[in-house]
């Protein structure tokens, strides 16, 4: 069965950790928080609050798919689904919500800090 472009990236992107899948899937899931974090600090006011925590577990919930199904990684291999949905849970929500505090915060616009 051939590769499909969006397959071919990730693995090209995350293939040399191959033979670790706890190290792949970690990688994986660091990518993701930056990317979140970004889209959120970036997005300022239209995804301060539950707007943001919806696209940083929706973005968190990809990384699985990807994991799983772009990179072939069998949840067996990492212990169980369970596993493979809690390793490396807190470093992503770390990342993105620190990444995201700070763009945040260095987004807001001086007049609103002028009101405050």
């Amino acid at each position: 069965m051939a590769m499909t472009p969006l397959k071919k990236f990730f693995n090209r992107l995350f293939g040399r950790w191959a033979n670790s899948p706890n190290d792949q899937q970690y990688y994986v899931k660091m990518l993701f928080a930056l990317i979140s974090g970004l889209i959120c600090g970036l997005g300022g006011q239209f995804f301060a609050g539950t707007r943001g925590v919806m696209l940083g577990f929706l973005i968190y919930i990809l990384t699985l798919f990807v994991i799983r199904y772009l990179l072939d990684v069998e949840p067996k291999k990492l212990g169980g689904m369970q596993k493979l949905i809690t390793n490396s849970l807190f470093s992503y929500l770390m990342l993105w919500v620190v990444l995201w505090t700070l763009l945040y915060a260095f987004s807001i616009p001086p007049d609103i800090l002028a009101t405050l």
